[in-house]
């Protein structure tokens, strides 16, 4: 007989590379992550680096989130809390509104899991308590560039420099009624990721009439071979956690992790400055990802829906008319699979772009509720509140010359 139970971020960080991150500006994560094909030039777009082009002004953005999350199994519940900056960026206009660079660093995954399995030993009143725990994530450092053609067509790339570590461990320890603890084996393995990767992008905006468009818009990440170290020790360790004696077993250079192609295709209807509406699907074949363990992954597609309406952009008596007002919400089949069990996720978002001066630079605010997993199969199901704050600063005048008369 088996009890789980399960303490930090995520218990479905634990296969791959972790929990994925989803590559969207405050713009996006407020409208359910769209953003292949809609974009503004007055916020970032993160999603695809043709849509830069539409940026005239020297921009930087910046956000933090806060997770809250409520673990539930037929067994426990529990809650937990956690935060992180989401992502840097500053963009500059090389010839505004036809070509555009941009530069920043966000995060690419997670891993931060805790997971206790306890097994009783038959005819005997010793248990053994297996602990596994794993800790980490990658991180992008990325140079992308947009140009645009006759106003309609938008070519852009993205190069990221990936980095960080996938740490993971599994000890275990006898325990009886007359004596807990002793001394504990485990397993450790860590493996440093430091590697290229790439991704395109381009959209069509098609006019209709003076001021709406139809939108179309690809992404797609090309397939990655990511450069990878590992060390594995087996460590000895006494009831208080000290290690007595490590040996390593491997210290060296592995075999390339490759990270399948993904890709993203959207469309949208806007009115610049007015409203926005779009539609998103998204699909990676995560069954031909091979890491350094033999993981059984399963391909991963996601829908997303997302809206801003702003009432007056130009509005002199009511701040609340210039304020960008966002909601959207999606559904993914995610890659990992537990108990045979593909994992589904889905969620709502809303947001708020608040303006802070007459350059249309925001404070951004945004949430989102969702769930991840279910408590059926022997599974745990996350429920979560993610709250994001984020500033977006426009520069107009960066590249003129200032006078005094």
């Amino acid at each position: 007989m088996a009890v789980w139970a399960q303490s930090g971020n995520s218990p479905y960080s634990l296969s791959g590379l972790g929990e994925l991150s989803l590559r969207a500006s405050m713009y996006s994560l407020s409208m359910g992550g769209v953003g292949a094909s809609n974009s503004t030039p007055i916020s970032l777009n993160l999603t695809n680096p043709a849509l830069l082009s539409r940026n005239s002004v020297v921009s930087f953005e910046a956000n933090y989130f806060g997770e809250l999350k409520q673990v539930s199994s037929t067994l426990l519940n529990r809650r937990y809390s956690f935060g992180n900056i989401g992502y840097l960026a500053f963009a500059f206009p090389i010839v505004p509104t036809r070509l555009t660079v941009a530069t920043g660093l966000h995060s690419y995954s997670s891993v931060n899991y805790k997971l206790i399995a306890v097994n009783k030993i038959p005819f005997t009143p010793t248990i053994t308590e297996y602990r596994f725990q794993g800790s980490g994530g990658i991180n992008q450092a990325f140079l992308s560039i947009g140009t645009s053609f006759f106003k309609r067509f938008h070519l852009g790339a993205v190069a990221n420099y990936n980095f960080g570590f996938v740490q993971t461990e599994i000890a275990s320890v006898l325990i009886d009624n007359q004596f807990t603890g002793g001394y504990t084996t485990a397993s450790f393995d860590r493996v440093n990721v430091s590697s290229l990767s790439y991704r395109l992008g381009v959209a069509y905006r098609q006019p209709m009439g003076k001021e709406h468009s139809f939108n179309l818009g690809y992404v797609t990440d090309l397939d990655a071979n990511l450069n990878a170290t590992r060390l594995q020790t087996i460590q000895r360790r006494n009831i208080v956690g000290e290690v007595i004696s490590s040996d390593t077993t491997f210290a060296g250079a592995v075999t390339r992790i490759f990270v399948p192609r993904q890709q993203i295709l959207g469309i949208s209807f806007e009115k610049q400055y007015a409203y926005t509406v779009g539609v998103e699907y998204s699909f990676q074949p995560w069954s031909t990802y091979q890491g350094i363990h033999q993981e059984n992954m399963a391909d991963c597609w996601r829908i997303s829906l997302g809206a801003e309406v702003i009432p007056n952009i130009n509005s002199l008596t009511s701040y609340f008319a210039r304020v960008a007002y966002r909601a959207g919400g999606y559904y993914t089949l995610t890659p990992t699979v537990l108990n045979e069990q593909q994992i589904k996720e889905f969620g709502i978002n809303f947001g708020l772009a608040l303006p802070v001066s007459r350059t249309f630079s925001s404070a951004n605010l945004a949430i989102t509720l969702g769930q991840r997993g279910t408590t059926e199969y022997n599974l745990l199901r996350e429920r979560f509140f993610r709250l994001y704050v984020g500033l977006t600063v426009n520069d107009p005048y960066w590249f003129q010359r200032r006078r005094i008369n």
